[in-house]
């Protein structure tokens, strides 16, 4: 098996070591070529590790298991990874029985309307361009080819690759939460902590240094799914949507969602006092939050985000983009390795 190890640059070679068995050939890199992927992926990070990689893994059928060693590793725990040890009894029961690949749905941001001027698709009708040249006969045989061949693979591959290019440079797939508001600008001020504090209690701290700024810029999330339209413009402290619970390192802003139901989850809090927040903040962790009378809570298959201002757009710990966008579902996306039974 070829297997890539994904790392940071600075990262030590040692703990790739434990994931090392015979017949796998690990080898080391810090990014995925989607024209070139191998049998599966470990990437050794945290979310913003796992999310610098979809756009080369969605929809290319490449298992790949998080080893969460970030400061924020939220995706992993959706996953039931919470350490290094259930990511290697993970690897060694895939590399024994194969058995526990997981299908799950993937977030994907777009343009209103699910296209950009290049005309790409959205992220739910697009999957990878497959190759229809061939040189068989009807019967099957092989006939001598009438041309180089090598000339006509390379033009064909260049096609291929340009196509891609086209389809994934206006989309970007997160597996976590997105939104805008305060979440956003806790994230800027989370990016530059040191990577010990961001992974202890630093989302926090940095959540109330963000509070003492922020503004309620008005906020619109219009939304559809299985209870009917949804519709809310107000100004907001937070609206996140996303695919699974956790965001800010165990927070579970979207405690209703799943990985794999077809659906993302949206949080749309309302813009309350700087006193309440800082009350009502510890039932984040819980999920309980959404029971308050400022939260309203739905799920969509398709969501649109606009604002009266131009917001920064973050997701999986990442400023990604500016309103306004669109959120859909990439249904059964990704392959991921998780614990077994």
């Amino acid at each position: 098996m070829r297997i890539a190890a994904i790392l940071h640059p600075y990262s030590s070679d040692s703990i790739l070591e434990r994931f090392r068995a015979p017949g796998v050939n690990l080898f080391r890199g810090n990014i995925l070529e989607r024209n070139d992927l191998p049998d599966a992926a470990l990437v050794f990070g945290g979310d913003g590790s796992v999310h610098r990689l979809l756009n080369a893994l969605a929809y290319s059928g490449c298992p790949v298991l998080v080893v969460p060693t970030g400061s924020g590793n939220d995706f992993a725990f959706a996953l039931g990874i919470k350490s290094v040890a259930d990511s290697l009894s993970a690897w060694r029961r895939f590399l024994d029985k194969r058995d526990n690949v997981r299908t799950i749905d993937l977030g994907v941001l777009t343009e209103p309307g699910g296209r950009s001027a290049n005309g790409a698709l959205r992220g739910e009708d697009w999957k990878p361009a497959v190759s229809t040249i061939t040189f068989a006969g009807d019967e099957g045989r092989i006939a001598p080819p009438s041309t180089e061949l090598a000339p006509h693979i390379m033009r064909n591959e260049l096609r291929h690759a340009i196509r891609l290019d086209e389809q994934t440079s206006s989309r970007i797939y997160f597996g976590s939460v997105a939104g805008v508001g305060l979440d956003a600008a806790t994230n800027e001020f989370a990016s530059r902590m040191p990577p010990w504090l961001r992974g202890s209690a630093g989302y926090a701290v940095a959540a109330l240094r963000a509070l003492a700024s922020h503004k309620g810029h008005a906020v619109s999330v219009r939304a559809e799914g299985p209870e009917g339209p949804f519709s809310v413009s107000a100004p907001a402290l937070i609206a996140a949507f996303g695919n699974s619970p956790y965001f800010g390192n165990g927070m579970r802003i979207l405690p209703k969602a799943l990985l794999d139901d077809g659906l993302l989850d949206v949080c749309f809090v309302h813009n309350v006092s700087k006193l309440r927040v800082i009350r009502e903040f510890p039932k984040l962790y819980s999920g309980s939050h959404v029971k308050l009378d400022a939260v309203e809570y739905t799920q969509a298959a398709s969501i649109v985000i606009e604002s009266a201002v131009p917001l920064p757009v973050c997701a999986d710990g990442e400023r990604v983009a500016t309103t306004p966008v669109e959120a859909n579902v990439a249904r059964g996306a990704l392959q991921v390795i998780v614990p077994g039974e």
